[in-house]
C-alpha cells in the first residue's frame, strides 16, 4: 500500500502541473 500510495501522489502532482501549464497557456493567449 505504501508504494502504491506514493505512486498515486506522484500522479496527482503531475496532474496539478499539467493544469497549471494549461492555465498559463490560457493567460498567455490573447
Amino acid at each position: 500500500q505504501g508504494a502504491r500510495w506514493g505512486e498515486e501522489e506522484e500522479e496527482q502532482q503531475q496532474e496539478q502541473e499539467q493544469q497549471e501549464q494549461q492555465q498559463q497557456k490560457k493567460r498567455n493567449s490573447p
